[in-house]
């Protein structure tokens, strides 16, 4: 092999790692609710940033408001964030949501749910 196609594949295999890892990025809030309303693109790489340094255990209803935005859903026990999902065919194949556990207005838990459909 010539040093021409080394090169080529090289960066070729270079550029394909770079492009499969996740950027993670610092939080920040207005990126955090930038998207259409469906889609957010950047929550997925901001959250590891979110979750490592933001204590979002005991933090009042509308302390999170201020921080994250409204949520996408809520209801007096939990406050729901779209992370990432992606559909194939009209169909969700893979979802993730960050959750907020409430009692009397106030943080109590905070988890990251995940779901892949396991059938492709």
């Amino acid at each position: 092999m010539n040093i021409n196609k080394k090169a080529i594949l090289l960066f070729c295999i270079t550029a394909l790692f770079f492009a499969a890892c996740k950027r993670n990025i610092k939080f920040d809030r207005e990126n955090w609710d930038y998207g259409d309303g469906l889609e957010f693109p950047n929550r997925d790489n901001m959250l590891d940033d979110l979750l490592k340094n933001y204590k979002l255990k005991g933090l009042k209803y509308q302390e999170v408001i201020h921080l994250l935005h409204r949520p996408q859903l809520s209801n007096t026990t939990e406050m729901v964030y779209d992370i990432d999902e992606i559909s194939k065919k009209g169909k969700t194949t893979y979802v993730k949501k960050l959750i907020l556990s409430l009692k009397d207005s106030v943080v109590t838990d905070v988890k990251v749910y995940e779901h892949a459909d396991k059938k492709k």
